[in-house]
């Protein structure tokens, strides 16, 4: 009689597993929020039982944490490479990053119970807020910080309003570029 096992997948080194292991709950986390990430699920997406998902991540908080860290991290870099301030805030607000917009409103909302995930989002806060003061700064801005701090906050405002439904998201990015050319003493229409 012949066999109906299938051939064996090939066998994953520690680091290369943990690497499956995290790929798939940053894929998780993407198509369904953080909220999403339980050891079954990561598991179920990583082809693997939920001990050995257990085995590989130094508990669910440091995973979700971590899952949290990279994700905005990605993000940070690919805004980083979008030439002027403008440009970056359309593509901020035009929801192309509606994954991740929920990402961080969920982080912003489990951090409360998840120390570790709360100092991640610190600290991703806090790169965000530096990536918009060097843009800002490119952009002739005096005192940046200020200014960075505010559009940081419209920005997330404005797109986790969208995850709802609420306000026409087609006038958020004209919005906040004339809040900015206020903020920056500009002309009306100087930054679009």
């Amino acid at each position: 009689m012949p066999s109906t096992t299938s051939a064996a997948s090939p066998r994953l080194s520690g680091p290369e597993r943990r690497a499956a292991i995290l790929a798939a709950a940053i894929e998780l986390a993407l198509s369904e929020g953080l909220a999403s990430l339980t050891l079954r699920r990561v598991g179920e997406r990583a082809g693997v039982a939920s001990g050995l998902v257990a085995h590989y991540v130094d508990g669910m908080d440091a995973l979700v944490a971590e899952v949290f860290t990279r994700i905005s991290r990605e993000e940070r870099a690919e805004v980083a490479a979008i030439d002027g301030v403008a440009a970056l805030v359309r593509s901020l607000t035009d929801g192309s990053r509606d994954a991740v917009t929920l990402v961080w409103v969920q982080a912003w909302a489990q951090a409360p119970a998840n120390a570790a995930l709360a100092a991640a989002v610190r600290a991703e806060m806090d790169a965000w807020q530096r990536t918009l003061e060097e843009r800002l700064r490119e952009a002739g801005a005096d005192d940046p910080a200020p200014v960075a701090r505010v559009l940081l906050g419209m920005v997330d405002g404005v797109n986790a309003h969208a995850l709802a439904g609420w306000s026409d998201r087609a006038e958020h990015a004209p919005l906040l570029l004339r809040s900015l050319e206020a903020m920056l003493g500009r002309e009306a229409g100087s930054l679009a």
